[in-house]
């Protein structure tokens, strides 16, 4: 029955009840009457007729009857109406019981499909992945997919009911356990971490392949799982195999360039020391004007041949990383002064203007690497000298924004050169680069200057930039920080040379195995009035030591039988066990600037160091010990 019905039928007992009990009303008005007219009624019933009375008693029996029916017909259409009120509750509430039950089995039912739909989902991503997918249920496999056949060379039995550690070598690369290591991850999973590592497995014909293993909590159904998906990376490992061996071969090429370099400096530089020298002394005698000539080419190509073996070995450096920038304070005005002190003679030659411009900000002391600045701006000067043949060249200084604690600097060389072509910008800063074939015939160089320059701006982590008019001229803009400085300089003290009759003189040990500078250096020292005795090894040296005092050794570092850095070894480790010994001053002298440079030669237990070639004037400045304040 629905509820509608329902509704209609108790709309009905209502009504009907309504009628009866207005009927009811009606015939019982007698039995309401006022007391009055009640006896009336009774004393008229007493004087009435016995025949009559029996029919009025009668009369009012059915009446009385009548009107219990009357009553009983009320109750029974209450106790219907109250039961179709309770039938339609409970019919509404069982109505929407069932839409509630309905609405839930349709999300059970989306549930279900849902779940169906990434199970198939699942299934295929696992029938059709390119990588071995595993189930394991605790440490065995309950599953695999058919990639995982095909990579391990094996039947779904072989696979299913083993633990992992079945298909792997008993120790990994590392040397540990495969099995340890497998029940590790496996563990460190279950705990809802995720894995992944490299492993070695291995195929049921013994071979093995690299692989890298994800492992993650999965869940199928009510059920748990740890899902492990292994990708053969043999590829690639072996790729990057190739790529650290063609790396090292070219480390091992690097090194052996270097080294090949190295020599050769050393070499050469011996041999242009035995030049310069020899026509500094030449120029000490008596010599004509065609001599003097003569003596000023020797030293132009000297040094024009030691600018190139520097380039080259600062490129192979630079090349090997064997660069390293100091931080250290120095007098920024000072060197650009003697940058142009030592271009002028060149700019003169060449009827060039050259220009020195300092804005008023720049500090006088900044800390920085004094060198490697040097070094960029001789490079930037001397290449627009030379590619300038009319004009001027100048150098500008700023200061672009100052700091608590730097100072932004940037430098302009600006010459009215040949200029660069616009095609040609973008590649200044390559190695060997230089405009075109023609440059190199008519102006020399080795086109590494630029590339130079920029690998050392790049080291000090600063910013080079280059604008150009092909023609017209070149600008090249060099930005740098430099750190600010309490450091004020020395202090004042007599700088130039004494002259001889004032110069102090030393008994001196002279360790040095080529002939040349042998020679050269003993003239020079015995013209100054010092006393020289002759090492032409290490061992030699470190006998005549121990057999005389001296106060100076110029000690070459690379020598026959012992080498400079070791004779020093046994001299300070004697000075040592000797306190009584007075301690001799140790200069190093060497032309293998790559591997022994200043702070190792110090660092060794020498007091100085003399880059070859160098002039009488080197020595004379490094024979006096600094003062320290």
């Amino acid at each position: 029955m629905s509820l509608s019905m329902i509704r209609k039928i108790l709309l009905a007992v209502v009504l009907c009840s309504i009628c009866v009990c207005q009927q009811f009303v009606k015939a019982s008005c007698p039995s309401y009457l006022h007391s009055e007219t009640e006896a009336v009624y009774s004393e008229a019933e007493n004087e009435m007729p016995e025949d009559k009375l029996v029919e009025f008693n009668q009369a009012e029996h059915d009446r009385g009857l009548a009107k219990y029916t009357r009553w009983f017909v009320i109750i029974i259409l209450i106790l219907s109406a109250i039961s179709l009120i309770t039938s339609y509750r409970r019919l509404r509430s069982q109505r929407r019981a069932n839409k509630a039950i309905a609405h839930q089995r349709n999300i059970l039912k989306q549930t279900l499909l849902d779940q169906q739909v990434s199970e198939d989902k699942y299934k295929a991503i696992f029938s059709q992945a390119n990588d071995a997918i595993f189930l394991m249920n605790h440490e065995t496999f309950v599953d695999c997919n058919g990639k995982t056949l095909e990579m391990f060379g094996c039947k779904r039995e072989e696979i299913v009911g083993h633990p992992p550690y079945d298909y792997s070598p008993s120790k990994q690369p590392d040397g540990k356990s495969s099995k340890d290591k497998a029940i590790l991850y496996i563990e460190q999973c279950k705990k809802g971490i995720s894995q992944r590592f490299y492993w070695v497995h291995s195929r049921k014909d013994g071979s093995t392949f690299d692989a890298e293993v994800s492992l993650n909590m999965i869940n199928i159904g009510e059920q748990s799982f740890i899902q492990a998906i292994v990708r053969n990376i043999s590829e690639r490992v072996r790729a990057e195999s190739e790529m650290v061996r063609a790396r090292e071969k070219a480390e091992k090429a690097t090194e052996s360039k270097t080294f090949f370099l190295a020599k050769m400096s050393h070499e050469i530089r011996t041999m242009l020391g035995g030049i310069t020298n020899s026509a500094q002394l030449l120029r000490g005698t008596r010599v004509n004007d065609q001599q003097s000539e003569l003596l000023d080419i020797i030293n132009a190509s000297a040094d024009n041949l030691l600018s190139i073996v520097n380039e080259i070995l600062d490129f192979s450096k630079i090349e090997a990383g064997k660069i390293d920038i100091e931080d250290q304070a120095f007098n920024l005005r000072k060197i650009l002064d003697e940058l142009v002190s030592a271009n002028l003679s060149n700019a003169t030659e060449k009827n060039i203007k050259l220009y020195l411009s300092v804005h008023h900000h720049v500090p006088e002391y900044v800390s920085g690497d004094e060198l490697r600045m040097k070094q960029i701006l001789a490079n930037l000067l001397s290449n627009a000298i030379k590619f300038t043949e009319k004009g001027s060249v100048s150098l500008d200084v700023t200061i672009d924004s100052e700091s608590h604690d730097a100072w932004h600097t940037t430098f302009k060389v600006i010459d009215s050169g040949i200029g660069i072509p616009d095609s040609r910008i973008k590649d200044m800063f390559a190695e060997y680069s230089q405009s075109d074939v023609s440059i190199s015939r008519r102006f020399g160089g080795t086109g590494l200057g630029l590339n130079i320059v920029y690998n050392l701006v790049n080291l000090m982590k600063g910013k080079i930039d280059v604008s150009s008019e092909f023609g017209k001229g070149t600008t090249f803009s060099v930005s740098i920080r430099f750190g600010k400085t309490d450091y004020t300089g020395p202090e004042e003290k007599e700088q130039d040379l004494l002259p001889l009759a004032n110069t102090k003189q030393y008994q001196v040990l002279l360790a040095e195995d080529n002939v040349i500078n042998q020679k050269i250096t003993i003239i020079n020292l015995v013209q100054l009035g010092h006393k020289v005795d002759l090492a032409v090894n290490g061992k030699e040296a470190w006998k005549k030591y121990q057999e005389n005092d001296y106060e100076i050794i110029l000690m070459d570092i690379q020598m026959p039988e012992m080498d400079g850095i070791e004779v020093t070894h046994l001299i300070r480790k004697y000075e040592a066990e000797n306190p009584d010994k007075k301690r001799t001053r140790i200069i190093a002298l060497t032309a293998n600037i790559l591997g022994q440079d200043a702070d190792y030669c110090l660092s060794e237990g020498m007091d100085a160091y003399i880059p070859k070639p160098f002039r009488i004037e080197d020595i004379l400045e490094k024979l006096e010990p600094e003062e320290t304040s």
